[in-house]
Parts: structure tokens; sequence; C-alpha cells
């Protein structure tokens, strides 16, 4: 049975996505310069520890098949974003520290801290955002993981 506009609506209503960042480029070249010289350091160890744990405990995750991912050389993994935390179980999953490029609305005050020693790399939805790609291409040129 086909729905009406009006009956979709009635359904269930969605808030008006945001796809365009308001800040300027400039804003995200130092998480740009810090994944393209630096790999990710002990705060990704922390964050990846703390989220297995809560991987396994609350969502019984386990992961099948890790040792299918190349451990040399460049490697791009593309999680299927079933949730939020997809990016998080992706890294404990496969056991080898893996880049995220992640929307440039995620890259709040508060989550500074996590994202910028932890590799992660914004990319600007909505415009043509060339520092993401050259970024992903600098990481996977040093053989890198990228998801």
């Amino acid at each position: 049975m086909a729905t009406t506009g009006e009956e979709r609506e009635k359904l269930a209503s969605m808030k008006a996505q945001v796809y365009k960042d308001p800040r300027p480029k400039e804003h995200f070249d130092r998480y740009h310069a810090r994944v393209r010289r630096a790999k990710p350091n002990f705060i990704y160890e922390l964050v990846r520890v703390a989220t297995c744990l809560y991987a396994w405990t609350f969502f019984r995750a386990r992961s099948r098949d890790a040792y299918k991912v190349p451990y040399d050389g460049p490697v791009i993994l593309a999680p299927n974003h079933f949730s939020f935390m997809d990016h998080f179980f992706t890294g404990a999953g496969i056991r080898r520290r893996v880049q995220f490029m992640a929307k440039s609305q995620l890259f709040s005050k508060g989550m500074q801290w996590i994202y910028n020693p932890g590799g992660v790399f914004p990319v600007r939805r909505g415009v043509q955002d060339e520092e993401a790609f050259i970024t992903a291409h600098a990481v996977l040129g040093r053989g890198g993981r990228i998801a």
C-alpha cells in the first residue's frame, strides 16, 4: 500500500540534516597537519582498550576473520554505519591502529583530546575537500590504515 507525503510525515518526522560545516577550512588545518606528520599516540590505545571492554561487555561484540585484513601495506576499511560506534568497533575488532576520517561536525572542543592525538582527521561534507584526500594519501603512503 502506497503512502502519501502527509502519511509519511505522521509516521516518522526527521530533523533536517546539516551537511555543510560553517567553519572555514583553516579551522581544520591543525588536524590534517598532525595526522600527516605523526601516527596515533598512546591516547589511541587508551580509547581502544576502553572501547574493547565496552563492546565486549555491553554489545557482546566479537570479530571474525580479522586476520584477513592485511598486516603490511595500506588498507582502507569501510564500515557501514549501523550506529555511531561503528568506527570504534572497527578499530577494536582488527587490533591494529586505524586512522579515521570523520565528518567535520564531530570536531568539537570536547573531543579534541581524543581526535587529534588519536589520528582522526576531518572531511568537510558538502564541499570539495582536497585536504581530506591529501591527508588520506599521506596515511596510506606510509602504509597506514584508514576507516
